[in-house]
């Protein structure tokens, strides 16, 4: 017998029927959430469909996420497990309890009731709970990780999570005691002058429901309570080394109480990323800040507590962190982190003497993908540093800082001893036809005056230009038929001496209420823009400071007008984190940069 499809009347038919009874449910379902006859009670249990339905989609969602995820060689470390604890202790063990130890009534009062994680955490992988630490749990209680960046962090957590089933409660509760150290001030909390804004997590409507600010409540009332270095205790150690974590936390010996403060502000406004941190700094007062950061600036210098891993070769770190990988356009460590005054305004913290384990964590999270910067600085190079080295000149490096001895000024290579022959004859054979044998350039101003940088300086940029780090055709062609001796002694020729100045140009360049206006750029920036001041950079106390900042005082007016132009252009556009010049130059008009240009250039050079 065959059987006859339906007529396509009847298809309709009964299309209608399901859409007809789709809108009255529709409307069924409005009138009763309507009416308030959905229940959100959270008194009582999710009956067991609704329980297995939860935990199967929790499940199933958190493997399928952490399939793209990495675990790391070293989280069986016992020194990750001491950092995680005391996160664990500080917000996590509210919830979830601890070992050998009850869950507060509080959350076994929740809907969906957060899980005791020593009963149940190896029902799931490494992955899955760097996953959940992560990113939290939708429609539940868990939160996301509280930064969008320095995930490294998660994994001594998810370090911790693994030892919990086998940790007895003495151990756990004598490894959260806090206590405060010897001769350590009580930092009281009075109440803030005003609040500061809250960066963190992503923001939705309504927003008149919620406050973004800081100091805030903690889960534990340290703060309130001005057990603030007793806290701090519990990771850095009685002394400020770092040990009580073996070197997770960073030896709070080694930074200024400036860098200090201006890294706590920042934790708790959530510009620099820390789940860890932010939870801690984000309930502390600006006097709290201060009062911590004056206390451990004011203890002795400590080393770091030794790597036990021991990953990598101080001998390849030293190379690195004192000369640089000049191919790769990468300076010396060195040259920023050491030895720089902070009266040039440049809080850049030292590394000598922090642990191995975590200048490498710290290394290994900048050069991740997702690392965007940290902090309120104009520039943030330290991703594109960190990407530049393999993992393990990245453990070598961090093996080299943490044999160091904390403070003190530390060796930055030298240039090798210039040939001045084999100088004088590449200038005449090759670079005079641009920049004439003193270096300065011709009167059309086309090439720039070499005599007003410094030989660090200009050894950098050929690098550059020769491993196409900044682009430059003819430049380039150049420099990939100079050695490494060839472009010291070139650096050096025009580098070492004293500034001379630039030709005058062939046609009036500005008038004096154009160069007027372009030092007030230099001297105050455009604020409308949030274009910071030239001169917080390329000033005579930072160009002093850090050598590998162009000297722009006395260069030639149309060469500077021209790079602003050239770094402000689209083809620039993937310089940002080399260098924060395009997006300064993007945002300002053809006329600022012109004006700009002009006041450098009728200023004197700076001397070298």
């Amino acid at each position: 017998m065959q059987i006859k499809a339906p007529s396509w009347h009847v298809i309709k038919w009964i299309v209608g029927v399901f859409a007809g009874l789709a809108v009255i449910g529709g409307i069924i379902g409005a009138l009763i959430v309507s009416l308030g006859l959905v229940t959100i009670s959270a008194r009582p249990p999710h009956n067991a469909l609704t329980r297995t339905i939860l935990h199967y989609t929790f499940k199933r969602s958190t493997a399928n996420a952490g399939g793209s995820v990495d675990v790391p060689a070293d989280l069986d470390s016992p020194a990750r497990v001491a950092l995680g604890i005391q996160h664990y202790a500080n917000v996590c063990s509210s919830c979830h309890g601890g070992p050998e130890l009850g869950q507060s009534p509080v959350a076994l009062s929740m809907r969906p009731r957060p899980q005791h994680l020593a009963s149940v955490v190896g029902e799931f992988s490494d992955e899955q709970l760097f996953v959940i630490l992560r990113d939290g749990v939708r429609f539940s209680a868990m939160p996301a990780w509280p930064a969008s960046q320095n995930f490294d962090e998660i994994w001594s957590v998810v370090a911790f999570l693994r030892a919990l089933p086998d940790m007895t409660n003495a151990e756990y509760v004598a490894a959260t005691q806090r206590a405060l150290p010897e001769d350590a001030p009580e930092l009281a909390f009075d109440a803030p002058d005003q609040l500061s804004g809250l960066d963190v997590g992503i923001k939705a409507p309504p927003m008149d429901e919620y406050l973004y600010a800081t100091p805030g409540t903690g889960w534990h009332e340290y703060a309130s309570n001005g057990d603030v270095i007793a806290t701090c205790a519990a990771c850095h150690g009685a002394k400020g080394s770092g040990d009580a974590t073996a070197g997770q936390a960073p030896n709070l010996t080694v930074p200024s109480a400036a860098y200090m403060t201006k890294a706590l502000r920042e934790y708790a406004n959530g510009t620099r990323p820390s789940g860890i941190m932010t939870t801690v700094a984000a309930s502390l007062t600006d006097a709290q800040i201060k009062g911590l950061s004056e206390y451990y600036a004011s203890l002795p210098d400590i080393a770091p507590p030794r790597d036990q891993a021991a990953l990598g070769d101080p001998v390849a770190g030293e190379i690195i962190a004192t000369a640089g990988l000049p191919d790769q356009a990468l300076p010396a460590c060195y040259t920023c982190h050491q030895n720089v005054s902070e009266a040039a305004g440049m809080l850049i913290p030292p590394i000598a003497g922090q642990s191995a384990a975590y200048v490498r964590h710290r290394l290994d999270a900048f050069a991740e993908p997702y690392w965007t910067g940290a902090g309120t600085s104009a520039w943030q190079p330290m991703h594109w540093i960190a990407k530049s080295l393999n993992p393990q000149q990245r453990a070598d490096l961090a093996a080299y800082f943490a044999q160091q001895a904390p403070g003190g000024r530390a060796p930055v290579a030298t240039l090798q001893p210039m040939d001045a022959a084999n100088a004088r004859q590449l200038v005449e054979g090759v670079c005079k036809e641009c920049h004439t044998v003193e270096g300065v350039g011709g009167p059309s101003g086309e090439y720039p005056n070499l005599t007003v940088q410094t030989a660090t300086y200009l050894d950098l940029q050929l690098h550059a230009f020769r491993s196409g780090n900044r682009e430059a055709e003819r430049m380039r062609q150049v420099a990939e038929k100079l050695s490494d001796k060839d472009m010291s002694d070139l650096a050096q020729y025009f580098g070492t001496p004293a500034a001379l100045p630039s030709p005058t140009p062939q046609d009036v360049f500005a008038t004096a209420e154009e160069i007027a206006v372009g030092g007030e750029i230099a001297s105050n920036g455009i604020p409308d823009k949030n274009i910071p001041a030239c001169l917080s950079c390329h000033g005579p106390e930072p160009t002093s400071a850090l050598p590998i900042i162009a000297r722009l005082q006395g260069q030639a007016p149309r060469y500077i007008q021209d790079r602003l132009q050239a770094l402000g252009s689209e083809k620039s556009a993937d310089l940002d984190t080399i260098s924060p010049m395009h997006a300064i130059a993007r945002d300002m008009t053809v006329d600022e940069r012109h004006d700009v240009a002009a006041w450098f250039a009728a200023q004197a050079p700076l001397p070298k």
